[in-house]
């Protein structure tokens, strides 16, 4: 990984240590001249957002796939003495404030809000008066501030967006308007031509362009702006990869506590789908994504493979997969099922070769009801099943109106998250945590 060394050094000056025990640096603190006023540390910044964002148990990869993971019933606990994960597993009210992984996601997801702002903040002087590295600076920030509170709202009712002591919390949906706005400026200054001053620096895994479409298209539809997000998803590049890197000292986080075998694993080749929803036996996703010595045996060791089997493995930043579903669904919710099955049957025929990331199913086309309310469930059932600890499993069962923490035959144990500790005890606009 390029200029290893050097950002482990910058993260470790902005306090990124990873442990049970981490200090923290305050999202609230003023970084030092020499940084903001330095293209060189701006890019070194963007480059430590990213590993706070994609490493290390503590980082927010980690958190976000676990507790959608354990929710949703796609990963199993292997040992409960890890109490956070274990706590996120019995969901209800034995989740509380105080509880490990939600304290890691908020804590390292402000901080990354807060160094992607000081990025933004800071690249029209850092730059000398140079335009386009200026805007190529702040296309980054954008980009990694809109990821921030896009992830964030689908885990809390309510997040602040001001840096400011005692920040008011806001709405669900203003947080996704902000984050749109975020990704539309961030893609005004990438269509205008990025900067090699900082491209060339830049950790190159992650393709900004199609990620910051990928994401306009993600959260238009959360927001319910159906249109815009088909607009968005048909200027994604299907063909491209865009993915989170790692390399022997900074290792793929789920891969490396999968292969622990003692924290979390596969808890079965359900994907936390109810069993009318189950993956068909012919389904190549299946096989992609969870493994077992014996399937015959009365309990299989599931594990989890596909992009979390070696430490070296990468991570997409989004999924082909992904963009066909989004069309699909912002189609069929407005009534187009034509175009809703066609976008649907482009990820359930889609093979191997056919995939950027060899992920294909293989299956026959669509031949269920064509009605909104069926399509719409088979749309639910390959999300699931395609996206698999990408995150988005809880947010989904809220979206597509699946039964609650509350309801009868749940399918996920909590709706939304109480507010970390760690944001209580500093903020008195914290509100009242959620009741389930």
């Amino acid at each position: 990984m390029k200029n290893i060394r050097t950002i482990f050094t910058f993260m470790l000056i902005f306090g990124f240590i990873a442990s049970c025990d981490t200090e923290y640096l305050d999202p609230n603190s003023t970084l030092e001249p020499d940084v903001v006023n330095s293209t060189e540390n701006l890019i070194r910044l963007i480059n430590g957002v990213q590993q706070r964002w994609s490493t290390d148990r503590a980082g927010i990869i980690y958190n976000y796939t676990h507790i959608s993971g354990l929710n949703t019933k796609e990963l199993r606990l292997l040992n409960p003495g890890n109490l956070a994960e274990n706590e996120i597993l019995l969901g209800g009210n034995d989740v509380n404030g105080g509880n490990g992984i939600l304290n890691n996601m908020w804590t390292n997801s402000m901080l990354a809000r807060k160094e992607a702002t000081t990025v933004i903040d800071a690249a029209d002087v850092a730059s000398g008066g140079d335009t386009s590295v200026a805007n190529s600076l702040k296309a980054y920030g954008l980009f990694y501030r809109a990821l921030v509170h896009g992830t964030l709202i689908q885990v809390f009712e309510s997040i602040p967006l001001e840096i400011v002591d005692d920040a008011p919390f806001v709405s669900r949906m203003a947080v996704l308007e902000d984050a749109i706005e975020d990704l539309e400026e961030a893609k005004s200054y990438i269509d205008a031509g990025l900067s090699s001053t900082v491209t060339s620096d830049v950790l190159g895994s992650v393709d900004l362009a199609n990620s910051v479409n990928a994401l306009l298209a993600r959260f238009n539809l959360m927001a319910g702006n159906n249109t815009d997000a088909i607009t968005a998803a048909n200027a994604v590049d299907l063909a491209a990869t865009s993915e989170w890197e790692f390399d022997a000292a900074i290792p793929n986080p789920l891969a490396f506590w999968f292969g622990s075998q003692n924290v979390t694993q596969a808890r079965d080749i359900s994907f936390g789908l109810p069993a009318a929803l189950e993956p068909d036996a012919e389904d190549d996703r299946v096989p992609f994504y969870v493994t077992a010595e014996d399937f015959t045996v009365p309990l299989p060791d599931y594990q989890v493979v596909g992009f979390f089997n070696d430490n070296l493995d990468r991570i997409p930043v989004y999924l082909p997969g992904e963009i066909s579903l989004i069309k699909a669904e912002a189609y069929a919710r407005e009534n187009d099922l034509v175009n809703a099955v066609i976008e649907l049957n482009n990820v359930r025929t889609k093979t191997a070769v056919e995939d950027a990331f060899g992920l294909g199913a293989d299956l026959p086309a669509y031949s269920g009801s064509l009605t909104q309310d069926a399509i719409l469930e088979e749309i639910y059932r390959n999300r699931r099943i395609e996206l698999y600890l990408s995150g988005l499993a809880l947010e989904d069962t809220r979206r597509f109106g699946r039964p609650g923490a509350t309801d009868p035959n749940p399918e996920r144990n909590r709706n939304y998250y109480p507010y970390p500790n760690a944001e209580r005890d500093n903020n008195t606009n914290t509100p009242t945590n959620p009741s389930s």
